[in-house]
């Protein structure tokens, strides 16, 4: 059985703000140890499970936070960027399965760091209508290739996210929002026991694989500068809905290496921190 994770960062057990998670932050450090502890706790889950072959992609912002001394040996590891797909990275229909991990709510959720991909940069995100954020893209891209997501862990607002999206997906939550910056944490050791058997119980037996699809479906991003708006119109197939709104149709998993190209471009028009 093959297994793939993306691991993000804002949904890891014990990290509550910026500083946990952006590199100079004053507990950035400690942040990327409990990442790690977070994600070899799934690597252990799909080993039990009976797992032959495990890819992990370092999905948080510079993508360099996972230190390969410290990833658990019998996982392989996509560091750095860019990556084509970015949190995606390296996911193909080859894999049985996926895991999200440390993965967080979508831009206006009352989760801990809550934002869709590019922090207040872009307000708002719909799938074929539908409010999506990271989780609900990353499902419908994974689900695209035939790939089933079986597990996430993070906050109780992200697992929230995940059930309403796919309520078969097995979601550990890590700990409960109290606000964007505030939870309530489940012990480390608990928290870690509760993500390897959430995901060796997602694995057992091994699920069944979704049709890869072919039709098209249409994102829409909201963008908080009317700047980033204008400039994507300059791509084939992106349509202005009015000056902040954009949205293209294609199929997945196209459409999501599209979408990296409207944050690349995003990303040199500002500048602003996010999490403001």
């Amino acid at each position: 059985m093959r297994i793939y994770i993306s691991v993000d960062m804002e949904g890891v057990t014990g990290l509550v703000d910026a500083d946990d998670v952006q590199p100079g932050g004053r507990d950035y450090e400690r942040g990327r140890s409990m990442m790690a502890e977070d994600v070899n706790a799934a690597v252990r889950g799909a080993l039990a499970a009976g797992a032959g072959d495990i890819l992990v992609n370092d999905a948080h912002g510079p993508m360099r936070n996972l230190l390969p001394d410290v990833l658990h040996p019998a996982a392989r590891l996509v560091r750095g960027k860019p990556k084509q797909m970015g949190m995606l990275e390296g996911l193909t229909g080859e894999y049985d399965a996926a895991l999200c991990v440390g993965y967080h709510s979508r831009a206006g959720a009352p989760g801990v760091l809550s934002h869709s991909f590019m922090g207040h940069e872009i307000e708002d995100m719909w799938l074929d209508g539908r409010p999506v954020g990271e989780i609900g893209l990353a499902h419908a891209t994974a689900a695209a290739l035939g790939v089933p997501v079986v597990a996430l862990t993070g906050d109780d607002v992200a697992c929230a996210e995940m059930t309403a999206w796919d309520a078969s997906v097995v979601t550990v939550p890590v700990k409960y929002a109290h606000d964007r910056f505030a939870a309530e944490l489940r012990p480390p050791a608990e928290a870690w026991k509760a993500v390897e058997e959430g995901v060796a119980a997602a694995l057992t037996p091994a699920p069944p694989r979704p049709a890869p699809a072919t039709a098209e479906a249409t994102l829409t991003v909201r963008w908080q500068s009317a700047s980033v708006a204008a400039t994507l119109l300059g791509i084939p197939g992106v349509v202005s809905e009015d000056s902040r709104t954009i949205h293209a149709a294609g199929r997945l998993p196209a459409l999501y290496r599209q979408f990296g190209v409207w944050m690349r471009v995003a990303a040199s028009l500002t500048g602003q921190a996010p999490y403001c």
